[in-house]
Protein backbone atom coordinates (compact mmCIF):
# COMPACT_ATOMS: atom_id res chain seq x y z
CA UNK A 1 0.00 0.00 0.00
CA UNK A 2 1.32 3.38 -0.88
CA UNK A 3 2.01 5.56 2.07
CA UNK A 4 0.21 8.82 2.65
CA UNK A 5 2.72 11.62 3.04
CA UNK A 6 2.26 14.92 4.77
CA UNK A 7 3.44 18.16 3.26
CA UNK A 8 4.14 21.65 4.37
CA UNK A 9 3.53 24.52 1.98
CA UNK A 10 5.31 27.83 2.38
CA UNK A 11 4.04 30.60 0.14
CA UNK A 12 6.83 33.11 -0.41
CA UNK A 13 5.04 36.30 -1.31
CA UNK A 14 8.09 38.04 -2.72
CA UNK A 15 8.68 35.38 -5.36
CA UNK A 16 5.10 34.19 -5.95
CA UNK A 17 6.05 30.52 -5.71
CA UNK A 18 5.50 27.62 -3.34
CA UNK A 19 8.11 25.95 -1.20
CA UNK A 20 6.92 22.42 -0.43
CA UNK A 21 8.67 20.27 2.17
CA UNK A 22 7.65 16.66 3.00
CA UNK A 23 6.55 15.89 6.55
CA UNK A 24 5.86 12.34 7.74
CA UNK A 25 2.59 12.16 9.75
CA UNK A 26 4.17 9.48 11.94
CA UNK A 27 6.55 12.14 13.24
CA UNK A 28 4.62 13.97 15.95
CA UNK A 29 7.27 16.54 16.83
CA UNK A 30 7.27 19.84 14.96
CA UNK A 31 10.48 21.11 13.43
CA UNK A 32 11.53 24.48 12.12
CA UNK A 33 11.52 25.02 8.36
CA UNK A 34 14.15 27.49 7.13
CA UNK A 35 14.43 28.90 3.63
CA UNK A 36 17.03 31.44 2.49
CA UNK A 37 18.52 32.48 -0.87
CA UNK A 38 21.98 34.01 -0.58
CA UNK A 39 22.44 36.38 -3.49
CA UNK A 40 25.14 39.10 -3.74
CA UNK A 41 22.63 41.32 -5.55
CA UNK A 42 20.17 41.30 -2.64
CA UNK A 43 20.30 41.81 1.15
CA UNK A 44 20.17 38.80 3.46
CA UNK A 45 16.64 37.44 3.81
CA UNK A 46 15.17 34.29 5.33
CA UNK A 47 11.79 32.72 5.92
CA UNK A 48 10.96 30.63 8.98
CA UNK A 49 7.96 28.48 9.86
CA UNK A 50 7.03 25.43 11.90
CA UNK A 51 6.09 22.16 10.23
CA UNK A 52 2.72 20.48 10.52
CA UNK A 53 1.51 17.08 9.28
CA UNK A 54 -1.28 16.92 6.73
CA UNK A 55 -3.32 14.79 9.16
CA UNK A 56 -3.06 17.40 11.91
CA UNK A 57 -5.47 20.27 12.38
CA UNK A 58 -4.49 23.84 11.70
CA UNK A 59 -2.20 25.60 9.28
CA UNK A 60 1.60 25.72 9.05
CA UNK A 61 2.74 28.36 11.50
CA UNK A 62 4.85 31.21 10.26
CA UNK A 63 7.29 32.21 12.96
CA UNK A 64 7.71 35.96 13.45
CA UNK A 65 9.43 36.10 16.84
CA UNK A 66 12.48 33.85 16.44
CA UNK A 67 16.19 34.61 16.67
CA UNK A 68 17.65 34.51 13.15
CA UNK A 69 21.22 35.43 12.34
CA UNK A 70 24.02 34.93 9.80
CA UNK A 71 27.57 33.76 10.54
CA UNK A 72 30.64 33.81 8.30
CA UNK A 73 33.00 30.89 7.72
CA UNK A 74 34.85 31.62 10.99
CA UNK A 75 31.68 31.49 13.07
CA UNK A 76 31.59 35.25 13.63
CA UNK A 77 28.14 36.85 13.52
CA UNK A 78 27.71 38.92 10.36
CA UNK A 79 24.32 40.34 11.31
CA UNK A 80 21.03 39.54 13.00
CA UNK A 81 17.99 39.35 10.73
CA UNK A 82 15.02 41.37 11.91
CA UNK A 83 11.42 40.22 11.46
CA UNK A 84 9.18 42.08 9.04
CA UNK A 85 6.41 44.36 10.28
CA UNK A 86 3.72 41.81 9.39
CA UNK A 87 5.27 38.96 11.40
CA UNK A 88 4.80 36.72 8.36
CA UNK A 89 7.93 34.66 8.90
CA UNK A 90 10.26 36.83 6.83
CA UNK A 91 13.48 38.18 8.35
CA UNK A 92 15.67 40.87 6.82
CA UNK A 93 19.08 42.52 7.05
CA UNK A 94 20.29 45.66 5.23
CA UNK A 95 23.61 43.94 4.48
CA UNK A 96 24.39 42.02 1.31
CA UNK A 97 26.47 38.83 1.17
CA UNK A 98 29.76 38.74 -0.71
CA UNK A 99 29.90 36.40 -3.69
CA UNK A 100 32.03 33.32 -3.08
CA UNK A 101 32.09 33.68 0.72
CA UNK A 102 30.46 30.96 2.82
CA UNK A 103 27.62 32.00 5.13
CA UNK A 104 25.58 30.00 7.61
CA UNK A 105 22.01 31.08 8.36
CA UNK A 106 20.80 29.98 11.79
CA UNK A 107 17.45 30.23 13.58
CA UNK A 108 16.26 29.44 17.10
CA UNK A 109 12.68 29.52 18.37
CA UNK A 110 11.41 28.47 21.78
CA UNK A 111 12.02 24.80 22.63
CA UNK A 112 12.56 23.59 19.07
CA UNK A 113 16.08 22.60 17.99
CA UNK A 114 18.40 25.11 16.37
CA UNK A 115 18.30 24.97 12.56
CA UNK A 116 21.08 26.03 10.22
CA UNK A 117 22.18 25.85 6.60
CA UNK A 118 25.30 26.96 4.73
CA UNK A 119 25.74 28.26 1.18
CA UNK A 120 27.90 30.54 -0.96
CA UNK A 121 26.36 33.37 -3.00
CA UNK A 122 27.39 33.05 -6.63
CA UNK A 123 28.97 35.50 -9.04
CA UNK A 124 28.02 35.38 -12.70
CA UNK A 125 31.48 36.13 -14.08
CA UNK A 126 31.25 34.66 -17.55
CA UNK A 127 30.76 36.78 -20.64
CA UNK A 128 27.24 36.72 -22.12
CA UNK A 129 25.82 38.13 -25.34
CA UNK A 130 22.42 38.01 -27.02
CA UNK A 131 21.80 39.02 -30.64
CA UNK A 132 18.60 38.87 -32.64
CA UNK A 133 19.17 36.69 -35.72
CA UNK A 134 15.64 36.13 -37.01
CA UNK A 135 11.89 36.44 -36.59
CA UNK A 136 9.03 34.03 -37.28
CA UNK A 137 5.39 35.13 -37.51
CA UNK A 138 4.31 31.62 -36.52
CA UNK A 139 1.88 29.41 -38.36
CA UNK A 140 -0.84 28.69 -35.86
CA UNK A 141 -1.69 27.82 -32.30
CA UNK A 142 1.38 25.67 -31.67
CA UNK A 143 3.83 28.00 -33.38
CA UNK A 144 3.33 31.52 -32.05
CA UNK A 145 5.29 34.55 -33.26
CA UNK A 146 8.80 34.54 -31.88
CA UNK A 147 12.16 36.23 -32.16
CA UNK A 148 15.22 34.02 -32.54
CA UNK A 149 18.20 35.06 -30.43
CA UNK A 150 21.73 33.75 -30.59
CA UNK A 151 22.96 33.64 -26.99
CA UNK A 152 26.69 33.22 -26.45
CA UNK A 153 28.03 32.01 -23.12
CA UNK A 154 31.70 32.21 -22.17
CA UNK A 155 31.55 30.09 -19.03
CA UNK A 156 33.60 31.17 -16.02
CA UNK A 157 34.69 27.63 -15.10
CA UNK A 158 32.75 27.55 -11.81
CA UNK A 159 30.28 24.68 -11.48
CA UNK A 160 26.66 25.68 -11.31
CA UNK A 161 23.35 25.71 -13.12
CA UNK A 162 22.22 28.44 -15.51
CA UNK A 163 18.73 29.87 -15.87
CA UNK A 164 18.13 32.18 -18.84
CA UNK A 165 14.94 34.25 -18.61
CA UNK A 166 13.63 36.86 -21.04
CA UNK A 167 11.62 40.02 -20.33
CA UNK A 168 10.38 43.16 -22.01
CA UNK A 169 13.09 45.73 -21.39
CA UNK A 170 11.69 47.79 -18.54
CA UNK A 171 13.57 48.93 -15.45
CA UNK A 172 15.55 46.06 -13.92
CA UNK A 173 14.09 46.58 -10.46
CA UNK A 174 10.43 46.12 -11.44
CA UNK A 175 8.52 42.88 -11.02
CA UNK A 176 7.93 41.74 -14.58
CA UNK A 177 6.21 38.94 -16.45
CA UNK A 178 8.60 36.43 -17.93
CA UNK A 179 8.37 35.79 -21.68
CA UNK A 180 8.21 32.11 -22.60
CA UNK A 181 11.38 30.88 -24.28
CA UNK A 182 12.57 27.56 -25.67
CA UNK A 183 15.42 25.95 -27.56
CA UNK A 184 16.23 22.69 -29.34
CA UNK A 185 19.84 22.72 -28.19
CA UNK A 186 20.84 19.26 -26.83
CA UNK A 187 22.50 20.96 -23.87
CA UNK A 188 19.06 22.02 -22.68
CA UNK A 189 16.91 19.11 -23.88
CA UNK A 190 18.18 17.09 -20.89
CA UNK A 191 18.42 19.69 -18.12
CA UNK A 192 18.87 18.83 -14.46
CA UNK A 193 15.49 20.44 -13.75
CA UNK A 194 13.45 18.19 -16.01
CA UNK A 195 11.45 19.06 -19.11
CA UNK A 196 9.20 21.74 -17.62
CA UNK A 197 11.10 24.95 -18.37
CA UNK A 198 8.42 27.25 -16.86
CA UNK A 199 9.28 29.99 -19.31
CA UNK A 200 13.04 29.76 -18.86
CA UNK A 201 15.95 27.91 -20.44
CA UNK A 202 17.82 25.99 -17.73
CA UNK A 203 20.83 23.67 -17.78
CA UNK A 204 23.87 22.36 -15.94
CA UNK A 205 27.12 23.99 -17.06
CA UNK A 206 29.10 20.75 -16.57
CA UNK A 207 29.35 20.12 -20.32
CA UNK A 208 30.63 23.63 -21.11
CA UNK A 209 32.76 24.25 -18.02
CA UNK A 210 35.23 27.00 -18.86
CA UNK A 211 34.24 26.89 -22.54
CA UNK A 212 32.18 28.92 -25.00
CA UNK A 213 28.73 27.84 -26.18
CA UNK A 214 26.14 29.41 -28.47
CA UNK A 215 22.44 28.60 -28.18
CA UNK A 216 19.62 29.53 -30.56
CA UNK A 217 16.66 30.47 -28.37
CA UNK A 218 13.11 31.23 -29.44
CA UNK A 219 11.53 34.08 -27.45
CA UNK A 220 7.77 34.11 -28.00
CA UNK A 221 6.43 37.66 -28.34
CA UNK A 222 4.14 39.46 -30.75
CA UNK A 223 6.12 42.65 -31.22
CA UNK A 224 9.37 42.61 -33.15
CA UNK A 225 10.17 46.21 -32.24
CA UNK A 226 9.78 46.18 -28.45
CA UNK A 227 13.16 45.69 -26.72
CA UNK A 228 13.96 42.44 -24.92
CA UNK A 229 16.48 41.73 -22.18
CA UNK A 230 17.82 38.52 -20.64
CA UNK A 231 18.43 37.73 -17.00
CA UNK A 232 21.19 35.17 -16.45
CA UNK A 233 20.92 33.45 -13.07
CA UNK A 234 23.44 30.95 -11.76
CA UNK A 235 22.45 28.71 -8.85
CA UNK A 236 24.31 26.19 -6.73
CA UNK A 237 23.82 22.43 -6.60
CA UNK A 238 21.65 22.52 -3.47
CA UNK A 239 19.16 24.90 -5.07
CA UNK A 240 19.13 22.85 -8.28
CA UNK A 241 18.48 19.62 -6.38
CA UNK A 242 15.72 21.28 -4.37
CA UNK A 243 13.99 22.68 -7.47
CA UNK A 244 14.30 19.37 -9.33
CA UNK A 245 12.75 17.42 -6.45
CA UNK A 246 10.02 20.05 -6.01
CA UNK A 247 8.99 19.79 -9.64
CA UNK A 248 8.97 16.00 -9.43
CA UNK A 249 6.68 16.22 -6.41
CA UNK A 250 4.35 18.65 -8.12
CA UNK A 251 4.04 16.30 -11.10
CA UNK A 252 3.79 13.09 -9.05
CA UNK A 253 0.01 12.71 -9.35
CA UNK A 254 -1.34 13.95 -6.03
CA UNK A 255 -1.14 13.37 -2.31
CA UNK A 256 -2.21 9.71 -2.45
CA UNK A 257 0.69 8.58 -4.63
CA UNK A 258 4.10 7.48 -3.43
CA UNK A 259 5.69 10.59 -1.86
CA UNK A 260 8.58 12.22 -3.68
CA UNK A 261 11.29 13.30 -1.21
CA UNK A 262 12.09 17.01 -1.35
CA UNK A 263 15.77 17.86 -1.03
CA UNK A 264 16.80 19.65 2.18
CA UNK A 265 20.21 20.86 3.37
CA UNK A 266 19.08 22.34 6.70
CA UNK A 267 20.35 20.63 9.85
CA UNK A 268 18.13 20.43 12.92
CA UNK A 269 15.00 20.86 10.79
CA UNK A 270 14.12 20.98 7.10
CA UNK A 271 14.39 23.51 4.29
CA UNK A 272 16.97 25.04 2.01
CA UNK A 273 19.78 27.57 2.29
CA UNK A 274 21.02 28.07 -1.26
CA UNK A 275 23.36 30.32 -3.20
CA UNK A 276 22.76 32.14 -6.45
CA UNK A 277 23.51 35.33 -8.39
CA UNK A 278 22.29 37.05 -11.54
CA UNK A 279 23.01 39.75 -14.11
CA UNK A 280 21.08 41.49 -16.89
CA UNK A 281 22.10 41.20 -20.55
CA UNK A 282 20.83 43.29 -23.46
CA UNK A 283 21.34 42.90 -27.19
Amino acid sequence: MKKLSGILVLTLLSTSCERIIPFDPDQVDSVLVLYSDLNPNKPFKAHLSRSIGILDEGEPQRIGDALVWVEDSTGAVVDSLRPGVDADGFYYSPLKPVAGAAYTVKALWRELPLVSGTAKPMSVLGDFRMDSVGYSPGNGMFDSPHIIYKVRIDDDGVSGFYRLEFFEDLADTLVQQIIFAGTDDPLVVQPVFGQDFRGAVEFDNALILGQQRELLIRVYKWSLNSPTKMRVTKIDEATARYERSLRSAQNSGGLFTQPVPIYSNVSGGIGLVGGQGFLWVRP
